[in-house]
């Protein structure tokens, strides 16, 4: 039985598949200039297979509120960076609803958002290291929080090897910082050793290697909506790309021929 709500003035789906942990949330408010309130939030781990799972899991979300897919008043999405498979399938997922029913869609920076949790709990610089693939990260620094919770980065978001990141975060050269992401857990033994050879850095609890629901909507919350689609923030080629040469000549495909059905393989 669905639960019917009175007033339905902004309903915001927020998405987020740049990891294997598939994100889903449904908030609501009822003007412009109060924050979400928090419906509903799913966490599915499903690496590679979140097609399967996103649109059923959203229906049951609106359905158990009392809405449809039509009812969504926008989209935030993660844009990245992080995996290749997750962004495109859920970009394609949100590009669908949002041809539906004509909703506006905002992008929201991946890296911020994983730093944001640990900036208000360590109260210094931050440095999110996102899993990327085998010893290879996504890295982007920041630096302490201000007094108007304002997080400002010292980089850009980075696509590294692991030595590489660690060559980065060195030369600033701060006196203390902290560490946050999935890319300290996916690649322990290498960054347990940076922390010990480098007291001045220190990881984060695992709990902040994914991003806090509240983070979430108060990124979706200053997000910049439109009618167009964005675009995913792909740092790195997928692996079909990097590895082209090879599963061309696996199927006897022409590597010519193979790099031109790849041209327009991003979404635009």
């Amino acid at each position: 039985m669905s639960i019917p709500l009175e007033e339905k003035n902004d309903l915001l789906l927020a998405i987020n598949g740049t990891e294997e942990t598939l994100q889903i949330i449904l908030a609501r408010r009822e003007n412009e200039d109060e924050p979400y309130s928090l419906l509903e939030t799913k966490s599915l781990v499903v690496p590679g297979r979140s097609v399967n799972f996103m649109i059923p899991s959203i229906h049951d979300s609106l359905k158990l509120f009392g809405y449809k897919a039509t009812d969504i008043s926008r989209i935030a999405i993660a844009a990245g960076p992080g995996s290749f498979t997750g962004l495109r399938l859920t970009f394609a997922g949100v590009a669908g609803i949002s041809a539906g029913n004509g909703c506006p869609v905002g992008a929201l920076e991946y890296l911020p958002i994983i730093a944001k949790g640990a900036a208000l709990v360590s109260k210094l610089p931050v440095w999110a290291v996102t899993h990327s693939r085998r010893m290879q990260v996504y890295l982007q620094g920041f630096e302490a929080i201000s007094e108007n919770i304002k997080l400002t980065a010292i980089t850009p978001p980075l696509p590294l090897t692991v030595q590489k990141a660690a060559e980065v975060i060195l030369s600033y050269k701060q006196e203390k910082a902290v560490l946050a992401g999935t890319g300290l857990t996916k690649n322990k033994v290498f960054f347990d050793a940076f922390l010990a050879e480098n007291s001045q850095y220190s990881a984060m609890p695992e709990r902040f290697n994914f991003p806090d629901v509240r983070d979430i909507l108060e990124a979706a919350e200053q997000a910049d909506y439109s009618e167009e689609m964005p675009v995913p923030m792909y740092l790195r080629g997928s692996d079909a790309e990097e590895n082209l040469e090879a599963i061309a000549s696996k199927f006897g495909i022409p590597l010519e021929k193979a790099r031109e059905r790849l041209k327009n393989v991003t979404p635009r």
